[in-house]
């Protein structure tokens, strides 16, 4: 039997997340089985992260895969701007490091957006689940960038 290439493996992860709702990475193959696709949850979690899927909150406690299309920069910042706005709680510093605290389970999906928007003075991110890490190059750029992300919340 020939084995699918990882392109149409992703599209069709692409398309289950955004048809089904599937809330953990087994779900994903489980779906991918019934196709008979057998994957290992190791390719699994490489094919999550490269279409940089995120588990964001479906209420009742209840979490769903879903992606995160971002275009044009135009659009990342635009993005972004609404994220801060509906998830972000507060925004710290300390020297060189942003702090980002968000609403549970946001953290990831804001983190790619800033990610995204591919500033050189970040160096880059990293995320919990409600708490972004944004480590700046120097103070005067995380200054720079906390003010921005300030008058993002306004």
């Amino acid at each position: 039997m020939n084995m699918p290439s990882k392109e149409y493996r992703q599209r069709l992860i692409e398309e289950l997340v955004e048809h089904e709702f599937i809330s953990t990475q087994a779900e994903i193959a489980e779906h991918l089985a019934q196709r008979g696709i057998k994957v290992t949850q190791a390719t699994i979690s490489r094919d999550v992260n490269e279409l940089r899927l995120v588990r964001l909150p479906a209420g009742n406690g209840q979490h769903r895969y879903r992606s995160t299309p971002l275009a044009a920069q135009e659009d990342v910042k635009g993005e972004l701007a609404q994220r801060f706005r509906l998830f972000v709680r507060d925004l710290d510093r300390g020297d060189n490091l942003l702090v980002i605290d968000t609403d549970e389970g946001h953290a990831v999906g804001i983190a790619y957006v800033i990610d995204k928007l591919d500033r050189d003075e970040v160096v880059g991110t990293l995320a919990g689940q409600n708490t972004i890490l944004v480590v700046c190059r120097s103070i005067e750029a995380a200054e720079r960038i906390l003010d921005e992300f300030e008058e993002l919340l306004t």
